[in-house]
């Protein structure tokens, strides 16, 4: 019995002494904000002040009210962390006033997060805007939200970085950082990953350091200064690899920097279920756009580091909104509407346009890819219209009515900034080519889709493209036919000696790709933009088109612009006085036709020097073959 009591009372205090050296963290994350304040779904049923009511996944009012209980219960734990993987801006309404606001940056700050990393799409107004929106923050919030980057490279030589730099001297963007709580010192640090990089075309001149070199160089700074654990806030992605397994920037350099205990993750998109570990290291990331909070529960023992428990939160209507978020929020629609929509002819709960169903951006649902294109051949005038899957960057989301409001159906291209202005959305340009300029612009786009996935995806107007995949790559378009599905299509000639141009419109963005097509194919094709008096064009700026020819200089249509123009032009079938997006041989025609034959009419038909090239080479190894295999026969006989 007394041995027993001994025991006992051994194990009472070795429970007491674990007790006294362990400790509880919670961190608490999100990331890829994009300005979704109101969440997915038509905005004119988002109700943020009523429970059970809507549909709509997501709304930052909601975000805030979850964000505060957690951390509240949290609390009683242990210290408590809430930060963010970057690319809080760009991909609303909202974004279009964030220079003169700081709205982004505001919302962050009263949310209470800890700390923050910026995000490709940070750089989408070019660094002068990047550093207006945190001035403008800086004047409506003296507790700015700290915002950790740790390798960004300024260009000593070019001033249009100047601004951008003054704002990470002031403090206001920071290398690294060391917060305190409940006796535990967290060092942060902010990487901006290499695809992040080569997407964020406005950041020049500012670069991107080296990742890897930068995480060393970081962490070791970070320990130094006395950092118990190192968190990176990550705007780099991670990508699925089959199955259970990963790969991606985020576990290339967890794997490579062992130092790092923490990667709070950003950019892919990834709504992680469960914490990736890698070397020890957790990675985790909450999806995008508000949709999920993330939790993550760690035990701290004398150096050790353990995960106790993670969750993701998802944000849905379970959630009664913060009252002052909300009227944050109310606050900027009115300021969206006055400075951006209204000299447009529009506001932003403006009800435009009913749709029968959720239009997606999957590449096998062409109706949302259709009418964008159409409306851009309507803006531009042109013979055909092209984007990119991966340019579209929202569904337009049936909801219970199916109502889209002007704030919803920007959403749909809302990214860019003007070429000769600093307004917001990418503006329209035209370009004319010959049919066999047509043909090899065609090749790079089929063959960008099926190399690097949907994104990529071409949506066309105008035009039907059909390919044979059995045709060597940069030589798989068999046939071009301009025209549409009302009135039929007819077919081009795509030789060289047709010389007849024909007009192709679109964003700055995707249009600029064709003064690429040469570099794109390793100089195995050809494609020259011209004017329409055949003269080549040097620069995209004397591409774009003019909204206004009445007024000195080019006005520039916008792409959102277009876009609504169009759908609010299109009829009102149901005389409700609000126009009917229908689902029609127009809009659900397949553009782009594969074909994949072996018969000779279709590997023979339009095919280029590349195809008759490795045909010819293919025959001379069969003549080879034939040849050799008659000599040795000859010999055995």
């Amino acid at each position: 019995m007394l041995n027993y009591l001994r025991t006992l009372v051994c194990v009472s205090l070795l429970a007491v002494t674990f007790a006294a050296q362990a400790q509880q963290i919670t961190i608490l994350h999100t990331n890829d904000w994009q300005s979704r304040f109101l969440g997915f779904g038509p905005n004119l049923e988002y109700s943020p002040e009523t429970i059970n009511d809507d549909e709509t996944v997501g709304g930052l009012a909601r975000l805030a009210t979850l964000i505060d209980q957690r951390r509240q219960q949290a609390a009683a734990n242990g210290p408590v962390l809430l930060l963010d993987g970057g690319d809080f801006s760009m991909g609303t309404l909202f974004h279009t006033i964030t220079r003169e606001t700081g709205a982004e940056l505001q919302l962050l700050t009263e949310l209470g997060y800890d700390a923050v990393t910026l995000g490709n799409h940070e750089f989408d107004f070019r660094p002068d805007g990047l550093a207006q929106m945190f001035r403008s923050a800086q004047s409506r919030r003296a507790d700015l939200v700290p915002v950790v980057t740790s390798n960004l490279q300024f260009d000593s030589q070019d001033p249009a970085d100047d601004s951008l730099q003054a704002v990470m001297d002031d403090g206001l963007i920071r290398e690294g950082l060391l917060i305190e709580r409940g006796g535990i010192t967290f060092g942060l640090f902010g990487l901006i990953g290499v695809d992040a990089a080569e997407v964020a075309p406005n950041k020049a001149p500012v670069t991107m350091a080296d990742q890897v070199a930068t995480a060393q160089r970081m962490e070791a700074s970070l320990r130094a200064d006395g950092a118990d654990l190192v968190i990176l806030l990550s705007h780099m992605g991670v990508t699925p690899n089959g199955g259970s397994q990963w790969h991606g920037e985020e576990v290339d350099i967890a794997e490579q920097v062992p130092g790092i205990d923490l990667v709070i993750g950003g950019h892919s998109h990834t709504p992680l279920s469960q914490p990736i570990v890698v070397e020890g290291t957790p990675i985790v990331q909450a999806g995008s756009e508000g949709q999920f909070l993330g939790e993550l529960v760690l035990n701290w023992n004398e150096g050790e580091l353990s995960i106790e428990k993670y969750q993701l939160y998802p944000i849905d209507d379970r959630i009664p909104g913060d009252p002052r978020i909300i009227a944050m929020i109310d606050d900027w629609k009115q300021q969206v509407t006055e400075k951006v929509l209204k000299p447009a002819g529009y506001y932003f709960d403006q009800p435009l346009v009913t749709t029968p169903r959720t239009l997606t951006r999957a590449y096998e649902d062409p109706v949302l890819g259709n009418l964008i294109t159409d409306a851009f051949r309507r803006a531009t005038q042109a013979d055909i219209a092209l984007t990119g899957n991966g340019t579209i960057r929202d569904d337009v989301w049936l909801g219970q009515s199916g109502q889209q409001s002007v704030s919803d159906l920007y959403r749909i291209e809302p990214l860019g900034v003007g070429e000769l202005n600093d307004d917001p959305g990418y503006p329209m340009m035209k370009v004319w080519f010959t049919a066999a300029d047509l043909k090899s612009i065609f090749e790079v786009l089929l063959l960008g889709y099926q190399l690097r996935g949907d994104a990529y995806y071409p949506r066309l107007s105008g035009v039907r493209v059909t390919y044979n995949n059995y045709r060597p790559p940069f030589d798989r378009v068999t046939k071009v036919e301009l025209g549409g599905a009302e009135l039929g299509y007819v077919e081009l000639d795509l030789s060289r000696d047709n010389t007849e141009l024909y007009s192709i419109g679109g964003t700055s963005y995707v249009g600029g790709f064709t003064w690429l097509i040469g570099d794109i194919s390793y100089g195995l094709l050809d494609a020259t933009p011209r004017d329409q008096a055949g003269n080549p064009v040097a620069d995209i700026r004397q591409a774009l088109v003019d909204g206004d020819l009445t007024q000195p200089g080019v006005q520039e249509i916008k792409a959102w612009k277009a876009i609504l123009d169009h759908l609010s032009a299109l009829p009102d079938h149901n005389g409700d006085g609000i126009a009917d997006i229908q689902l029609d041989v127009m809009t659900e025609e397949v553009r782009i036709l594969p074909a994949s034959s072996l018969n000779p009419s279709a590997v023979l038909a339009n095919a280029g020097m590349i195809a008759w090239g490795v045909y010819g080479l293919v025959l001379l190894l069969l003549i080879l073959s034939a040849w050799l295999l008659l000599r040795f026969f000859k010999k055995r006989t």
